[in-house]
């Protein structure tokens, strides 16, 4: 049964690929690049999330010694319908998860941390899955493999019925895929960052990755 999975996802991670060359081709790239940084790095409100982006971003030293960056973390991002115990019991296994990413076990991370978290609801405790939390978790320490995903740009590659951790795989096998094959256009996206007066302060320190994640999260976010 198993020989049936790969190809599934192969499918899937093409047909990403191609929505994304019908949005950046060579004639229209350098426009929805110009458009997609003018909203993101339009005035300090904005940019407030980019300068904790670049603070953090495989930032261990600042991870394993800030006392509540979970706290700020979910804040930062919008994570809503998260308590503090669940917050503190990540801050607890910091070292731990920062160990399974090393070991690339983003399985038993999922599992065991996001996929069934126990929050606490009114006078109750219930098991909510936290994926998009995850995401960007797992982006935060490995920038350049993995997306920060979040529903709405699932929902626009077309993976609305899918789930949301395949949807992570998949979504950032297409982005590494797609750039490997693109070259000339993710560096004309990079140029238009560059020539944007305040997101070029920010060019070194982004990955293509982010790119294509601030690109398609104005897209599907429209």
């Amino acid at each position: 049964m198993l020989e049936h999975i790969t190809p599934y996802l192969e499918h899937a991670t093409d047909s990403v690929k191609l929505r994304i060359s019908n949005v950046l081709d060579a004639k229209s790239v350098e426009d929805v690049a110009k458009k997609s940084f003018a909203f993101h790095f339009r005035d300090g409100t904005s940019t407030k999330f980019q300068d904790y982006y670049i603070a953090t971003i495989n930032n261990r030293k600042y991870f394993l010694e800030s006392e509540n960056f979970f706290a700020k973390f979910k804040k930062m991002y919008s994570l809503q319908g998260i308590d503090n115990a669940y917050l503190f019991r990540l801050e607890r296994e910091k070292k731990n998860l920062l160990d399974k990413l090393d070991k690339n076990d983003l399985v038993s991370i999922y599992l065991d941390y996001f996929a069934h978290a126990l929050i606490k609801h009114g006078t109750k405790s219930v098991k909510k899955n936290l994926a998009s939390f995850f995401a960007k978790f797992i982006h935060t320490f490995r920038p350049n493999e993995y997306c920060a995903l979040d529903n709405p740009i699932k929902n626009y590659f077309g993976l609305s019925n899918e789930s949301f951790y395949l949807s992570f795989l998949i979504i950032s096998t297409a982005y590494k895929s797609w750039i490997n094959e693109n070259t000339h256009i993710i560096a004309q996206v990079r140029e238009q960052l560059k020539l944007n007066r305040v997101g070029n302060d920010y060019s070194n320190q982004m990955t293509d990755l982010k790119l294509l994640d601030l690109i398609f999260w104005l897209k599907a976010n429209k």
